[in-house]
């Protein structure tokens, strides 16, 4: 995999060097009551909130400043992208397995081209109805509230389309780069199952895309988002949340100007500050 990116969308720094201690556990929100009978009940968040401890020695000035802005928020209070780099797919588990997550406020697919739709079967599983050739489906980030991806120039995007998509049809994948308003830069693309592209200058967001090239009823469960990797079928998605920083610390090392830093970080509901 890649090396940890944080940041906001299109300013990202890249931290190459390896964390002292990193733990990426997830908070399951669990609490458990117990009765004077010994029964045991149990509540919990219907979704388990994401944490982030990262801990470096010695990191090198240029990095250990970049971390320093971001936990003072001296370029603004909004929530941070984390690329992390244990994460194999940054797509959000349900829409991993062409599901919907509750309470996302936007629908996680959409038609990107041809005739169709995208609609959800009576089981609850989304699937790609395509009545001509040229029917398209593109990815949506729901955790951010433009609908978009965040990305930043240099970083390695592969993605991988559902494997219902492949073998039927002269297969697409594509991927469309965006800057900060969201308008389209440019596109790379591939004729196959699979993309991996280095995102252009000026890159803020990214929509992936894929095409099985035929008409057709198609799965959307099983595709891959990997940032600083490559795509596979079958990863569970760990999802790309807003996060902020929740706790700071910041210890000069010996010798200066290398500097120990500590950062805990938790996702947030929306990108929206």
């Amino acid at each position: 995999m890649g090396n940890l990116w944080i940041g906001p969308p299109g300013a990202m720094v890249e931290i190459d060097q390896a964390a002292k201690s990193f733990d990426r556990t997830s908070d399951l929100g669990t609490s458990e009551y117990r009765s004077l009978g010994g029964r045991v009940t149990l509540t919990r968040n219907l979704a388990p909130v994401r944490r982030l401890k990262l801990a470096w020695d010695l990191l090198a000035p240029a990095h250990a400043r970049a971390l320093d802005r971001i936990a003072r928020r001296i370029d603004g209070s909004k929530p941070v992208v984390v690329v992390d780099p244990a994460a194999g797919n940054v797509l959000d588990p349900q829409q991993t397995l062409g599901r919907s997550d509750p309470g996302m406020p936007l629908s996680q697919w959409y038609l990107g081209n041809g005739a169709g739709s995208i609609a959800a079967t009576t089981a609850g599983d989304w699937v790609l109805n395509s009545t001509d050739a040229a029917g398209k489906a593109a990815w949506r980030s729901a955790r951010w509230t433009n609908g978009y991806f965040p990305v930043a120039p240099g970083i390695v995007v592969s993605f991988k389309p559902p494997p219902s998509f492949t073998g039927v049809g002269a297969q697409t994948v594509q991927i469309t780069w965006r800057d900060s308003t969201g308008t389209a830069l440019s596109t790379s693309g591939v004729t196959g199952s699979i993309l991996t592209a280095t995102a252009p200058a000026g890159a803020c967001y990214l929509t992936p895309y894929s095409m099985p090239g035929a008409i057709g009823t198609y799965s959307l469960a099983g595709a891959c988002l990997t940032y600083g990797g490559t795509a596979e079928n079958g990863i569970p998605g760990d999802g790309m949340p807003p996060m902020s920083v929740t706790n700071y610390s910041d210890t000069p090392g010996r010798p200066l100007p290398y500097r120990n830093i500590g950062l805990d970080l938790v996702e947030v509901s929306s990108a929206a500050g």
